[in-house]
């Protein structure tokens, strides 16, 4: 843990909004990247992106507001610059929405601009949590695995688990799983995934971007189990219905736009003699042949 990474004089850097500006940087730059090889330009992508960032920021400060408004209850606070206070889903769903509507607007293909962002997306988050690690915010509930950190005295962990009467005030702090570290490699995980499906340019567009929220938000509902949960103002089944409409929706979009492809990859894979075998094993339905020599089952 080291929220303070550099003092001198009267400057302080800390390492959060260290790491967040970091994350935000890393996240435009790659992007911008992609999507000028799929054919976005530069001039048309980064506006998009920037404001996709700064939305990004409104979400998330919006969505911390309403979890925990006890922590604004002067109202400064809320509109404050101060690099903490943010919830990370707020500021992806807001982007996302004022990503699609510029897009719409511009004439910028959305699942192409998307798919540019899914990679650099989980690298981003990846080095946002190194901040967090730092900070030692972000933490885990108390655990005996031997992966276990123990944060110092009087940090943020050490403070609630004295809040929660699990120890004295003198008491050493509890080991605690390192969930700042576990949604870093999630994140590298589920970004390398959604590279892999963008380079392959099998799948359809915007199945990158989904197969990223698909995979990352169901860690997240599974991470909720392992994570301390602050008291907060909004229901528990909260989290848990957000995470789970996300899976859904993604999951029904890589289904919806990718089963014809899929299909159509496996039946000019399948010699005839497979196909004519699959059809007397009991497969109700007649094989058409389409304009373009493929295959339909009806």
């Amino acid at each position: 843990m080291q929220p303070v990474l550099w003092r001198f004089g009267g400057i302080t850097l800390n390492s959060y909004p260290m790491f967040l500006a970091l994350a935000g940087l890393t996240l435009v730059v790659l992007a911008s990247l992609l999507a000028s090889r799929r054919g976005i330009p530069y001039r048309r992508s980064l506006p998009i992106l920037l404001l996709m960032g700064l939305a990004a920021l409104v979400g998330a400060r919006l969505l911390n507001y309403l979890v925990r408004p006890e922590l604004y209850a002067e109202p400064y606070r809320l509109y404050g610059l101060q690099a903490y206070g943010f919830s990370l889903y707020g500021g992806l769903v807001l982007a996302v929405l004022a990503g699609g509507a510029v897009c719409l607007l511009a004439g910028v293909s959305i699942p192409g601009l998307a798919d540019a962002t899914a990679p650099g997306l989980g690298l981003s988050i990846a080095i946002m949590r190194v901040g967090c690690f730092l900070a030692g915010c972000c933490f885990g509930n108390p655990t005996e695995l031997p992966w276990g950190v123990v944060f110092p005295m009087f940090s943020l962990p050490h403070r609630a688990q004295i809040r929660d009467g699990e120890i004295n005030i003198f008491g050493a702090p509890d080991p605690v799983h390192p969930t700042q570290l576990y949604e870093l490699l999630a994140a590298l995980c589920c970004g390398a995934v959604a590279y892999l499906v963008l380079k392959s340019r099998k799948a359809a567009p915007g199945t990158a971007f989904a197969a990223f929220f698909l995979l990352f938000s169901a860690f997240r509902w599974f991470d909720l189990g392992l994570r301390y949960q602050i008291s907060s103002s909004l229901t528990p089944w909260f989290y848990p219905a957000l995470y789970g409409t996300i899976c859904f929706l993604a999951a029904f979009y890589i289904i919806r736009f990718n089963f014809r492809r899929w299909s159509f990859q496996v039946e000019e894979l399948a010699p005839v003699s497979v196909k004519g075998a699959l059809l007397n094993e009991g497969f109700h339905g007649k094989w058409h042949v389409n304009p373009q020599e493929r295959g339909v089952w009806d």
